[in-house]
């Protein structure tokens, strides 16, 4: 089981995800991505609820993190998500906003 939820945040779009992200859930998570970046405003990705990443999932972050840099990044990597990035040595290739959420974790509603 996985969840998506896209929501406005003050200046750009937060991308909550959490749950197992495999080869079930890549459509969902490109389609998802890939509408938020069409419209080219700051995008924040939140990682905590994630508790595992398959390799396509993971690369598909990283892919994603290379080419949207300017606007989108990463935040709050919760232990799972950490170890399947580094399992596959792509932690390096998120760029992870560490003040991201100072005001506390984010609510999780949709699931998919």
């Amino acid at each position: 089981m996985y969840g998506i939820e896209l929501r406005e945040s003050g200046a750009g779009v937060v991308v909550e995800l959490w749950g197992e992200f495999d080869f079930f859930s890549l459509r969902d998570l490109r389609e998802a991505l890939g509408d938020v970046l069409a419209l080219r405003r700051p995008t924040l990705v939140d990682l905590s609820g994630v508790t595992f990443l398959d390799l396509q999932s993971a690369r598909e972050l990283a892919v994603r993190s290379l080419l949207y840099a300017r606007h989108l990044s990463f935040a709050n990597p919760s232990a799972g998500a950490l170890a399947s990035l580094k399992a596959l040595g792509l932690e390096g290739w998120l760029r992870l906003d560490p003040d991201a959420y100072s005001d506390g974790p984010p609510v999780f509603s949709e699931v998919f």
